[in-house]
């Protein structure tokens, strides 16, 4: 989209994946590609795709979580942020990664300002990185101006027990639902692939979005919600809830029967399920008890946003890659006119019949 014309002001961004456009709106680009945000909207940012020499070459939306600010650490392959120590263990013991394989942090923990978490065969060893009169420590010995300097010290240089720092933790890029003006949708553009199960607010789907996204369809008769005003100023108060820790609502199909209530798929299934399918040594007690700070997260964010939940427990909290939690069905008890004494599981199952999306390809390795 656009044309060609001079260089726009202010930071350039990078691409850290690739990305392909699935509206006439949005912007196709590589990873390594150079941008210019010229409008930030929440999950989407209008940004101008820029050439070698910084020249506008087109413009669109882009989903935010693509790009990085360039030349900073976010852009960095290793660094990935606030993620906790259960959420590192899983990501680089995760197939592909190998000895050596390693990522930055941003530290929970007083005392430390970064991590950095290493693969050592099948155990994960974590090392506390400080600030200290503008210097990065990450032993009493030796100092560095920054991150980067630190990453290709160790790649020579071995840590404890004989580490070496090799290749950045696999990353995985996310799948943004393609960006439209309008929430509400035609039902025709989802397919229904394979029943999840049958849960207290209806039954649940996995599906496809023109035939590309994997998404959850929650299926709802018209007759089992309250009037169209009440729904209708319900889901404009959910789409506004976006947080790590809270389950994404992406649509609605709400004209005609039944409706479609559209969010992001978690493969996991909902936690009450993993409790009861997994031992002690799969889900050990730091396990437990980072699940029980992720839904802790979540829920103060809802009341931070003056909202509340009406219904939580295991079967309304989903899990997905990397054991990351979210709060689900937040907003749906407000919008079903009778509750049945008995709730079923919600049965979000991990589904395996769906046919594959047009446009899948294999993860990018950073």
């Amino acid at each position: 989209m656009g044309s060609e014309g001079q260089a726009p002001l202010g930071p350039k961004y990078v691409g850290l994946w690739d990305f392909e456009a699935r509206t006439a709106e949005e912007l196709s680009f590589r990873a390594g590609d150079l941008f210019h945000v010229a409008r930030k909207e929440e999950e989407w940012w209008w940004a101008v795709h820029l050439d070698g020499a910084g020249r506008a070459l087109a413009e669109g939306y882009v989903p935010h979580n693509y790009l990085a600010e360039k030349e900073t650490v976010e852009s960095e392959p290793w660094f990935f942020g606030r993620i906790s120590r259960s959420e590192a263990l899983h990501r680089l013991q995760a197939m592909g990664n190998e000895q050596g394989s390693f990522l930055i942090r941003i530290s929970e923990k007083p005392g430390a300002d970064y991590v950095l978490s290493v693969r050592d065969q099948q155990t994960v060893r974590h090392y506390k990185i400080w600030w200290r009169a503008g210097w990065l420590h990450l032993n009493e010995a030796v100092s560095f101006p920054g991150l980067s300097e630190l990453v290709d010290h160790h790649k020579v240089q071995s840590l404890s027990h004989g580490l070496r720092l090799t290749s950045p933790c696999r990353k995985h890029e996310p799948q943004p639902l393609p960006h439209c003006d309008d929430w509400e949708r035609p039902r025709e553009e989802f397919t229904l692939c394979r029943k999840l199960g049958s849960g207290y607010f209806g039954e649940v789907f996995e599906g496809l979005w023109k035939d590309k996204v994997r998404v959850a369809i929650k299926v709802i008769a018209r007759a089992d919600l309250l009037h169209q005003h009440t729904f209708q100023s319900e889901i404009q108060a959910m789409k506004k809830l976006r947080h790590k820790h809270i389950l994404a609502l992406y649509a609605v199909a709400s004209v005609g029967d039944p409706v479609y209530i559209v969010t992001e798929l978690m493969p996991k299934g909902s936690l009450l399920e993993l409790l009861r399918d997994s031992d002690e040594k799969a889900l050990p007690v730091s396990e437990l008890m980072d699940f029980a700070a992720q839904v802790a997260e979540g829920m103060c964010y809802l009341e931070s946003q003056n909202y509340i939940h009406r219904d939580l427990a295991a079967r309304n909290i989903l899990v997905g890659e990397n054991n990351i939690c979210k709060v689900g069905d937040f907003g749906l008890a407000r919008l079903i006119k009778a509750c049945p004494t008995t709730r079923p599981s919600s049965g979000w199952r991990a589904a395996t019949a769906c046919p594959a999306p047009q446009s899948a390809r294999p993860p990018h390795t950073s």
